[in-house]
């Protein structure tokens, strides 16, 4: 019996209103907990009228201008990244660099990991959101889940890996042009750890994968589901971390190193998918994590997923969109209730997987 809860607690804010005349105003403001590591998401209906200046709409001119400024200096354009970028050990890597097509892997100058990687997506220095290819996200999942597995051939303690993404400044990014970053080595990030312990805690409590166990509620009560696509199934979460958050799960894949072909152009889809609804919400940047269990296995009650989400806009003198409520509380805020963000993305998957 599938040990999954939705838990919801009310609280009410009462105060005198000068918004409303100086009326007595109560504001039910709503707690989610994360049915498996119980983070708190905290959805309050009266920020709606706030929306406009906690994430205000793209500034498309001042997004061009910043695009054609940093293009003549790009590291990465023009083929630069040829003599700009280092290359791994030839015992690691023959050449030092994993290359398909547009997509070119090499090491991250100053690594927070014993394996720290950067992947550029393609020769372009700027993609709009709504014109992410498949074809070329691809290629980089690909060569990320080819990476890892030379470096877990190599060096079989580096067990823990993530494959990330930061799109454009206020997402953390240093540079315009679009890449990824993967992450690996002997131990897991903190949250990747805190993924892996509450998965096999609830194995061990519940006698089933908790990842299963949310596909088939989630499909059940249809509130937060968005769709399957091949082997891969994606939901929105109901107690987001981040911004119109999309997760992802591969239900039967505990690890990169289970990944095939199908895994890989799922993930693509999906994003490529889900970044054409963000541009339709009017959205330009993002981040994404995705997330494995231990290469050798151990962990039983872990499967690969993803994150997703939005980050601020693209304004001049952006505000941060995460501040001391996310950073130390370690709340987060809802502003798109879930279950309308799943239906938007749906909506936009359906049309996408029609087409391919």
């Amino acid at each position: 019996m599938s040990g999954i809860r939705f838990v919801v607690e009310k609280q009410v804010a009462t105060f005198i209103n000068p918004l409303k005349d100086n009326q007595l105003d109560r504001q039910e403001i709503e707690v989610r907990f994360d049915p498996l590591l119980g983070h708190q998401s905290v959805f309050n209906p009266d920020l709606k009228d706030k929306v406009s200046i906690l994430f205000p709409e793209t500034d498309e001119k001042y997004l061009a201008d910043v695009v054609e400024a940093t293009r003549p200096k790009c590291f990465l354009c023009d083929g630069r990244w040829k003599e700009t970028t280092p290359r791994y050990p030839e015992e690691l890597i023959p050449g030092g660099r994993l290359i398909k097509n547009e997509i070119v892997l090499f090491p991250n100058l100053f690594p927070l990991f014993g394996y720290h990687a950067v992947i550029m997506l393609g020769n372009k220095h700027y993609w709009r959101l709504d014109d992410f290819p498949v074809s070329l996200l691809c290629d980089a999942i690909g060569i990320c889940i080819e990476f890892i597995h030379k470096c877990f051939k190599a060096d079989p303690g580096a067990r823990y890996f993530t494959i990330n993404a930061n799109y454009l400044f206020p997402a953390g990014s240093s540079v315009i042009h679009p890449h990824l970053q993967l992450i690996g080595g002997s131990l897991p990030t903190t949250f990747q750890e805190q993924l892996i312990h509450h998965s096999r805690k609830y194995f061990e409590k519940k006698g089933s994968i908790y990842w299963k166990d949310l596909v088939a509620v989630e499909k059940n009560l249809r509130q937060r589901w968005i769709g399957e696509i091949m082997d891969s199934c994606w939901i929105s979460s109901f107690s987001p971390l981040g911004q119109n958050e999309v997760q992802a799960i591969w239900p039967d894949k505990k690890h990169f190193l289970e990944w095939n072909d199908n895994d890989v152009e799922s993930a693509a889809i999906g994003i490529s998918s889900i970044l054409e609804t963000y541009y339709k919400m009017k959205c330009s940047t993002f981040n994404f994590s995705i997330f494995s269990g231990a290469l050798d296995g151990f962990d039983y009650g872990m499967r690969s997923m993803m994150r997703i989400i939005t980050r601020q806009n693209v304004v001049p003198d952006h505000r941060t969109d995460d501040y001391y409520f996310q950073k130390l509380l370690k709340n987060e805020i809802i502003l798109l209730p879930p279950e309308e963000l799943s239906q938007k993305v749906k909506e936009n998957l359906d049309k996408c997987l029609k087409s391919q």
